[in-house]
């Protein structure tokens, strides 16, 4: 509408949950983050066997780190979620997006590296609800806070994952720019021109971790 390119693309980010009945995790256990790098626990011949098919030998290659779990709901609840961005989904957003089915399986054998508990589910794995959504994202993973280029129009976006725990500050940061406050010295990190920065786009050239679960 207002022939301005937003420098953003847009991933799809899964879900799994089970019913946790062995209670490998706890209740009051806080967000549960494996931040190694991993293969996923097969035996000798499930490893065989997978590795034989051009298809599923991705299986058992070396598998990124980040896979987290935390409790989900209250009071009686046995459930558990479980998360692992262990592909790169970039894409254009369809609705109803694909789902991976395997995802579910491949999440919670990723567990197990840090919750040997999770070894117990292997043989018969809870039945997992699966869903999923996407996230849009600026290459480096940081927020478009601030004034576009064409007159009163501003940006407030590309919070990713993190769009709950970021609200309220880039919320404040974009009323800053409207209300024309003095800005906090971070600001120029979202700003919109940020892309226009010679310094900076050599710097996104070698940009290795953006910090995504």
């Amino acid at each position: 509408m207002l022939g301005i390119n937003i420098p953003v693309h847009t991933e799809l980010h899964l879900k799994a949950t089970i019913r946790d009945s062995l209670g490998v995790v706890r209740r009051d256990a806080p967000l549960l983050i494996w931040n190694d790098p991993q293969s996923l626990p097969w035996t000798d011949d499930e490893h065989r066997f997978l590795a034989e098919d051009p298809e599923t030998a991705w299986l058992t290659k070396p598998f990124p780190p980040g896979v987290h779990t935390r409790p989900e709901g209250a009071g009686d609840s046995q459930s558990i979620l479980m998360l692992w961005e262990y592909q790169e989904k970039v894409t254009d957003p369809i609705w109803p997006p694909t789902l991976d089915e395997e995802y579910p399986e491949i999440a919670l054998r990723g567990l197990a590296a840090m919750l040997p508990g999770m070894k117990h589910y292997f043989e018969r794995m809870p039945r997992p609800q699966l869903d999923g959504g996407y996230y849009t994202k600026t290459r480096e993973n940081r927020p478009l806070v601030g004034p576009l280029p064409a007159e009163g129009a501003y940006v407030v976006g590309a919070v990713s994952g993190y769009g709950i725990m970021s609200a309220c500050a880039v919320g404040e940061l974009l009323a800053y720019h409207v209300k024309g406050t003095k800005l906090p010295e971070y600001a120029p990190a979202f700003a919109f021109e940020r892309y226009e920065n010679s310094d900076y786009l050599k710097r996104l050239e070698n940009w290795s971790d953006d910090g995504q679960l």
